[in-house]
């Protein structure tokens, strides 16, 4: 209860914080962090910008890993330098995929004309900056692809189209990922070739992809997947029908509570409480 006085932190109290901050270990920092997002999970009323960024400069990269995490509810563009510094700049690889994920929340917020055009534009071309880079280490890369996937201009189909045919697993999930995220249809016949693929981990980007895409046609293939040997896999296809919605979708999920399995089953009733939800966000 006591960390919930951090929300919404004034610049002096914010100073006040850091003289303290400074005499912690740094398990209690992680600690205090992690809780943190669960509060913001719980309530988002709560807003601990002013805490988070203050630690994107502490000198334990855990801590700075942790809190560039933190910052993924926030849409707050004075975030966004601190987060493209640290992604071109931090010398730990965690943090810098870490930067590069919550990009993607500004990347989205940017699509969809919420940002000013500068600020996209930055963040466009600290992400493809990092894409670039032949030194970078591949888990920042995919991070850096997964995220810039929101921008519709030609030079980031390219770079799908490139991870997709690189011959790495890794990269190949993260471009399936970016097809989703692109909301573009073309990429459709793509990911419904890999929907079945013998890899767990391409099935389940695959599953993921459809729900982003939206499309109602992705249905019958999201259904095979219900019965998936892999338990991730079957939960991105349930995920998968909560985000395309529709009276197809519904039955589907309907079928997924009456399969006796207690994990899916949850799942499944939060697809459907999301459906209801855009149907009639005021009902509900």
């Amino acid at each position: 209860a006591d960390l919930v006085q951090l929300s919404g932190l004034s610049t002096d109290e914010v100073a006040g914080f850091k003289s303290s901050w400074a005499s912690l270990s740094e398990d209690r920092k992680y600690e205090i962090l992690t809780r943190l997002a669960e509060l913001t999970e719980d309530n988002l009323e709560l807003d601990f910008t002013a805490v988070l960024r203050a630690c994107l400069t502490d000198g334990n990269e855990t801590v700075r890993e942790q809190a560039t995490r933190g910052l993924w509810e926030c849409e707050d563009r004075v975030v966004i330098r601190p987060l493209v510094s640290l992604l071109a700049n931090d010398p730990a690889a965690e943090v810098r995929s870490a930067a590069a994920i919550t990009l993607g929340k500004f990347a989205e917020l940017a699509r969809d004309g919420k940002l000013l055009e500068r600020d996209g534009s930055r963040i466009l071309e600290s992400l493809l900056a990092v894409v670039d880079r032949d030194d970078e280490y591949l888990e920042v890369r995919r991070r850096a692809i997964e995220a810039v996937a929101c921008f519709d201009v030609p030079v980031v189909e390219e770079l799908i189209t490139e991870a997709y045919n690189d011959g790495a697993t890794e990269l190949k999930q993260s471009a399936i990922f970016a097809m989703g995220r692109t909301s573009n249809t073309q990429w459709l016949p793509t990911v419904l070739n890999d929907i079945d693929d013998v890899e767990p981990a391409i099935r389940f980007e695959a599953a993921n992809a459809c729900g982003l895409l939206g499309d109602e046609s992705t249905i019958p293939h999201l259904l095979d997947l219900i019965d998936d040997e892999d338990f991730q896999v079957q939960t991105s296809a349930v995920e998968a029908l909560g985000s395309i919605g529709g009276p197809l979708a519904r039955r589907a999920l309907l079928q997924c509570l009456k399969l006796g399995d207690e994990s899916l089953g949850d799942v499944a009733q939060e697809a459907l409480s999301s459906i209801e939800f855009d149907e009639d966000p005021i009902g509900f």
